[in-house]
């Protein structure tokens, strides 16, 4: 049973006619196993028995085995069902005394295969677990197409042999964000959807022709806090070192994209338009060019807000440079990095760090990094956080720093990696093309990997499977929650989530689908994952509810029946 924290005001209500949505659909096929059950609510009920029973195939007659579970409420989140079976589940309504008050019909659905563990092909190791130091989870792995939990185990794919309206080809930046959805970005295409694969939007670099000429995404697709997006694009520029040059050079013109809630694009950034184009002639005459192209790399490969909306700090790998930008006026305002030519007199000189990877914000003028160093140095990768300078008299400042060579499986890292701040304070670290997946304390204590190899094809060795970046979540519901209204006038507000929560309460003396004000607001204090809060009222005014998740935003809304 959880827990409730009782509390009284001068509020509320009677009962409501909305049956609760059935979940997971009858008929349904699953590409995870961590499942939210949900289920009507039974009047005067104390408590509910849910069973599911597992199937070894869909034509199995008798179960292999069965699952039981008891709840105080009308959602139950089952974890580690198992890939490619078939579940039948049911509820039991019981009362205060123990009474059976009623049983649900049957519904049915299944796991998909799990098409990554097959352990010919896929490899995790696990060498250091300690998991009273770290908050239980899954990882999202873009270029294994999973999130695993933290003992290696599949949790969520996109499955190879799914019919979807889109397939992933060079998947990056896989993650879920706190309202449940999930998104990724690839060489030409952004895309946006739930839990289920089911598209939300997309966006494909042709779309943006009529305002914006785009050839490729690259790296970055990310949704904010303020429910905006934002992403990496580029384009390659073309140029002549003079014009007797026989020779035609390009570099990577990086482009800063937002794009609003659905997809429509809001506002952009072009390197070419407001950055020092002339370092790249300078860079290209200093050291000439990196392949046969005839190619100057600039390679933005991260791009992230401060936490004011006002600035962006947009990290260049090639260029060994964080530029800082003003949102409004779009200008330039701060460049870190080494010095690289003797025209390059703009930047205030940094030279902690070489080929960095995942730039982002932490604290007011300090950015967490990863840090791959140059591809021919001998050191170690690592990740640090650095204080920067604001003025020429400031110099910049290593606050934080990890190096990555923690024991015999080397650290050292060519391109790739990234570096997560969790809310526990510890850093989840991918790191890149060395394959392992980390999570060290502030005081640099490790206390949880994965080490990952892979084959690309059965008969060859296996290799180092390197993943672009690693992403937290608590699990593939971070934010749920349930409310139950009963006969007595009472609310229960259930945190069904695996993050705490609060929440907004909006009474209205309206139907949910009229726009009126409000009669009433209250906000929840912080409800405990697992807890619920109850609220009390004789406002016989009010007819409808609208409960806004403070954590995800997710919004519902409830009918009461008077």
């Amino acid at each position: 049973m959880k827990t409730v924290a009782k509390i009284f005001v001068c509020v509320f209500f009677f009962c409501y006619d909305c049956l609760a949505q059935i979940s997971p659909p009858m008929g349904s096929r699953l590409n995870y196993n961590q499942v939210m059950f949900k289920y009507p609510e039974v009047q005067d009920a104390l408590f509910y028995k849910l069973i599911v029973d597992a199937y070894d195939s869909s034509k199995a007659e008798k179960p292999s085995f069965s699952l039981v579970f008891n709840d105080s409420n009308t959602c139950t989140l089952v974890r580690n069902l198992e890939f490619g079976k078939k579940y039948v589940w049911r509820t039991e309504a019981y009362s205060q005394s123990g009474q059976k008050l009623s049983a649900s019909e049957s519904y049915s659905f299944s796991l998909l295969k799990n098409d990554f563990n097959d352990p010919n092909i896929f490899s995790v190791s696990q060498y250091i677990n300690k998991p009273e130091k770290y908050k239980d989870g899954i990882v999202w792995l873009d270029k294994y197409f999973c999130a695993l939990d933290r003992n290696g185990k599949v949790v969520w794919q996109f499955p190879k042999s799914v019919n979807s309206a889109f397939l992933p080809d060079n998947m990056t930046d896989l993650h879920m964000y706190s309202n449940g959805n999930i998104s990724f970005s690839n060489d030409t295409s952004l895309y946006y959807f739930d839990r289920d694969i089911k598209l939300i939007w997309h966006c494909h670099v042709s779309m943006l022709k009529p305002i914006l000429k785009v050839t490729n995404f690259h790296h970055v697709f990310n949704r904010l806090p303020n429910g905006n997006f934002i992403a990496l694009a580029s384009t390659f520029e073309k140029f002549k070192l003079d014009k007797a040059d026989a020779a035609t050079y390009t570099y990577d013109n990086n482009i800063i994209l937002e794009f609003d809630s659905v997809g429509k694009l809001l506002w952009h950034w072009e390197f070419r338009k407001h950055a020092d184009t002339l370092l790249v002639k300078d860079v290209l005459k200093k050291y000439g060019t990196k392949n046969s192209k005839l190619s100057v790399m600039v390679h933005g490969n991260s791009v992230s807000y401060d936490s004011t909306y006002k600035h962006l700090y947009l990290g260049c790998r090639d260029f060994n440079r964080i530029y800082k930008i003003d949102k409004s006026s779009k200008k330039i305002i701060a460049e870190y990095g080494p010095k690289l030519t003797d025209s390059d007199t703009k930047v205030f000189p940094i030279n902690f760090y070489s080929r960095q990877h995942d730039v982002k914000p932490v604290g007011k003028n300090e950015v967490l990094l990863f840090n791959n160093g140059e591809e021919t140095e001998k050191g170690k990768s690592t990740v640090m956080r650095i204080l920067l300078p604001q003025n020429a008299k400031e110099k910049a400042k290593k606050t934080w720093e990890l190096d990555l060579d923690i024991d015999t499986i080397p650290g050292k890292a060519i391109k790739y990696g990234s570096a997560e701040l969790l809310s526990n304070g510890n850093y989840l670290i991918g790191g890149g093309t060395n394959g392992r997946i980390l999570e060290v304390t502030a005081n640099k204590e490790p206390v949880w990997d994965l080490y990952l190899r892979a084959k690309t094809l059965a008969v060859f060795p296996f290799g180092i499977f390197a993943q672009y970046r690693a992403y937290y979540s608590s699990s593939l519901y971070p934010y749920y929650f349930a409310v139950s209204i009963n006969k007595s006038k009472t609310i229960k507000l259930f945190n069904e989530g695996t993050e705490n929560d609060s929440y907004k309460l909006e009474f209205f003396a309206t139907p949910s689908n009229t726009i009126s004000k409000a009669v009433s607001v209250l906000i929840t204090p912080i409800i405990k994952s697992g807890y619920s809060y109850t609220v009390s009222s004789k406002d016989n005014s009010v007819v409808s509810i609208k409960v806004t998740s403070l954590g995800s935003g997710i919004v519902q809304w409830y009918t009461i029946n008077k």
